[in-house]
């Protein structure tokens, strides 16, 4: 299965937004969701799950302002979204060697690396300086004015953008 990817309001619950996405893609199925701490082992937070059927399929989540953006993939997937605007010290987030350039550049960096480290399962326990995006596989995404997205998934291929696309 292609990653594949759709945006919601940031009102919509987690539950829901994943439920939406996964029907609308993978068609009438009864879908389970949640989240599960790989550290604590808590459902309180952590990385999202969600089974369709008797299935597991690998998600991805993110909010910033008025977006959710969700992400469903048949690998693991990580996603981010971003304000460009964005206000973060360049020495959090670049590896040694790379170039932040202007605040819209940064904000770049940082969803890449967010949705890296999304897929790689660990997340922000991961420092981003150790993160080196010219050695990984992603795709930047279209996003609403004033806010840039990123798709991980470890491997190269085409993103289908789903539902409710900017």
């Amino acid at each position: 299965m292609q990653p594949d990817v759709a945006w919601h309001s940031s009102a919509t619950s987690a539950a829901v937004a994943l439920e939406t996405h996964a029907l609308a893609l993978l068609g009438p199925g009864a879908v389970s969701s949640g989240r599960l701490c790989p550290a604590c082992g808590s459902d309180a937070h952590g990385r999202p799950w969600l089974r369709h059927g008797d299935r597991p399929v690998h998600v991805s989540l993110s909010r910033s302002g008025p977006h959710l953006l969700t992400a469903i993939a048949g690998v693991a997937v990580g996603v981010d979204v971003e304000v460009t605007a964005i206000a973060v010290l360049p020495e959090l987030v670049l590896a040694p060697g790379e170039d932040g350039g202007e605040a819209g550049q940064l904000a770049r960096a940082w969803a890449r690396k967010e949705a890296i480290l999304k897929m790689r399962g660990t997340g922000l326990e991961t420092p981003m300086t150790q993160v080196l995006v010219a050695e990984e596989c992603w795709e930047d995404l279209p996003a609403p004015e004033g806010y840039v997205a990123a798709l991980a998934t470890g491997v190269a291929g085409a993103v289908h953008l789903g539902i409710g696309a900017p």
